[in-house]
């Protein structure tokens, strides 16, 4: 390839204010064929500006291509290329500007590279205004990005070409009410609204921002103009009332409630509205009696009717309501849709939430045999399984998903070795862990210890994150099949991924000191577990204090194992029983044997099967007396 020859551009500008300063002289006295010569190098460097641009322009075109095909990796490419080529290329530069901003590259995303992305789609934008749908796209991200007062230029430029475009007033509402100017944000929606008429929900928009600026007296204005442009809507009364409610007006939201219900009785919102109400006044009867005339209701499809029904059953286990109201209503719907398979996932996840999960079990199977390779219904009934202790029945469930998928979602592959290692099926549980790493960090080694010039570059961190949590559950199913090494393996992993995962770094110290290994480390490290959100974790406490029992500092091992205690209390933990255990030794330790007693006998009572204590609680018995 032969390279082409172009004048350094400070050589043209010597030329031309040379050519400029003499021009009168060489009018007069240049021979015509030096005249010639230059209008020959002008068309030549034309053409070849134009051969360039043809050039780029055939890889933008490619690039607009691959984006119809769904290609994005591949357009980005064309776009990277028709720039190279030619770097004034502003339409290449707004394309890869704009697949930068929507990237979800954590890398593109940051302030600086954001900033970047806008300057490059600018010049686009700025010389072709016209182009609605390019000064909408960027206008946006201006918007997503912070960069109000550059949206707003934009927007309001739209605006000024497109005014039949009335939706451009919508988003600069927007861009003025993130940049703190509420009143343009109103006038800009006022614009809209005397152009296209009242609208719910440009009313619901106007209101947030009067409620902004604490101007409740206009809200109820807004509110009042879309009732009196449709008198016998019940849906304005019901907002009327809805504005009247967030104020603390109750008396004022019931009557228009009650009146939206009276201008048309079967209106479902209007029932929904006052079962909302008669629950915030304390009227359970009420609330209830609403609640099933709105699922009586023709206004409301099946999926509405569902979710309804699951925020009022939320509202009675969040308030520890009587639970067998929700039965009645759940009969209401269930009469109406007996085998429809939404509301057989909404009645087993309720059973699950009231702790039956054996009817959870039962009433998700026939959900699933319906929808046979539905991985959803499938994720719920492993779970279902897991909290009734059929740890074994769950991994057999993860098996027949298998048969409809062989790459199942990851959070079943994640209950799959949950169960597994709740079942101490240890070798199962490491595979399963091992499968997500690898769907992750493809052949990430799990039992050996890697750096971070090993992880592909596809992972970003959030991933660092799942992953670390992930070697720290091989970890704990290494120890407990009595793999020490590869155990520690993979905790000096998970903490490589993410030095401040605090169960990484408990595991592993309460680990490394059963094993009476390393014992200034495993201090240090759970020292660092206790920092911040976790001081008060009982369990890491725990481990802190059995770790100064380890090395002979009695008194402080005391104070952290109180603490342990203090705050476990009313704590629905399993493990609490080591609590007391530890407590109990360290008393011993101090002498205090009848203290260490009450806290065997308080272990023993929390595991009742457990014969060490009863050993202990034996032995201790018979020293005291």
């Amino acid at each position: 390839m032969v390279d082409l020859v172009i004048p350094e551009l400070h050589d043209i500008k010597n030329i031309k204010e040379e050519l400029i300063v003499n021009r009168k002289y060489w009018l007069l006295t240049l021979p015509g064929i030096l005249l010639i010569a230059l209008c020959a190098f002008a068309s030549e460097k034309k053409t070849y500006r134009d051969s360039i641009r043809q050039k780029a322009r055939y890889y933008y075109m490619e690039g607009v291509r691959s984006q119809i095909d769904g290609n994005p990796s591949g357009a980005y490419s064309y776009f990277k290329h028709s720039l190279a080529i030619d770097p004034g290329y502003e339409e290449a530069a707004s394309a890869i500007g704009g697949m930068r901003l929507g990237s979800s590259l954590d890398t593109l995303q940051t302030p600086p590279e954001q900033a970047r992305s806008l300057e490059m789609m600018r010049p686009f934008v700025d010389r072709y205004p016209e182009d609605y749908d390019e000064s909408m796209l960027y206008a946006y991200f201006a918007y997503a990005t912070g960069n109000q007062g550059e949206a707003i230029r934009v927007f309001s430029r739209t605006d000024s070409l497109c005014p039949e475009r009335t939706s451009t007033l919508v988003n600069l509402a927007k861009a003025y009410m993130a940049d703190g100017q509420i009143d343009s944000a109103i006038n800009a929606l006022n614009r809209y609204e005397a152009i296209e008429g009242h609208d719910p929900n440009l009313t619901i928009q106007k209101v947030s921002y009067q409620f902004a600026k604490r101007d409740t007296v206009a809200a109820i204005r807004e509110a009042t103009n879309l009732v009196n442009s449709r008198p016998s809507d019940p849906y304005y009364l019901i907002l009327k009332g809805n504005i009247f409610d967030m104020i603390n007006r109750r008396d004022s939201a019931f009557c228009y409630y009650s009146l939206a219900e009276k201008l048309n009785p079967e209106n479902g919102g209007a029932k929904l509205a006052l079962a909302d109400y008669y629950r915030n006044m304390g009227d359970t009867v009420l609330y209830d009696e609403k609640t099933y005339q709105a699922l009586m209701s023709e206004d409301f499809n099946l999926d509405q009717k569902v979710g309804l029904l699951g925020e009022y059953l939320q509202k009675l286990l969040n308030d520890s309501s009587d639970t067998s109201r929700g039965d009645l209503l759940f009969e209401t719907l269930r009469a109406q849709y007996p085998h429809d398979a939404q509301v057989l996932d909404l009645s087993a996840r309720y059973s699950a939430a009231k702790g039956k999960f054996g009817e959870a079990i039962e009433e998700i199977g026939y959900a699933i045999s319906q929808s046979p390779s539905d991985e959803k219904f499938r994720g719920q009934l492993m779970s279902y399984m897991i909290a009734d202790g059929r740890y074994r029945d769950a991994m057999a469930e993860y098996s027949e998903v298998k048969k409809f998928n062989k790459t199942p979602m990851r959070s079943l592959t994640l209950l799959y070795a949950n169960a597994a290692q709740l079942e101490k099926d240890y070798a199962e549980a490491i595979s399963g862990y091992a499968d997500i790493v690898h769907e992750i960090a493809g052949s990430l080694p799990i039992d050996t210890v890697f750096s971070l010039k090993q992880l592909p570059s596809s992972v970003n961190y959030d991933d660092m994150l799942r992953l670390s949590q992930l070697y720290t559950n091989i970890g704990d199913n290494y120890y407990f099949s009595k793999n020490y090494d590869k155990a520690f393996s993979a905790y000096d992993n998970a903490l490589l991924l993410d030095p401040g995962n605090a169960m990484a770094l408990n595991n592993y110290a309460y680990f490394l000191t059963c094993l009476g290994k390393e014992p200034e480390k495993a201090r240090e490290m759970s020292e660092k577990s206790l920092d911040g959100e976790n001081a008060e974790n009982p369990t890491f406490l725990d481990t802190y204090a059995w770790i100064l029992y380890k090395s002979g500092n009695y008194e402080d091992a005391r104070k952290y194992a109180e603490s342990a205690i203090s705050f476990s209390s009313g704590m629905e933990d399993a493990g609490n029983e080591e609590l007391y255990m530890h407590y109990g030794e360290i008393l011993m330790a101090l002498g205090e044997k009848k203290k260490a007693l009450d806290a065997f006998e308080t272990c023993l009572r929390l595991s009742p099967d457990n014969n060490e204590i009863k050993d202990k609680i034996r032995r201790l018995k018979h020293e005291i007396k």
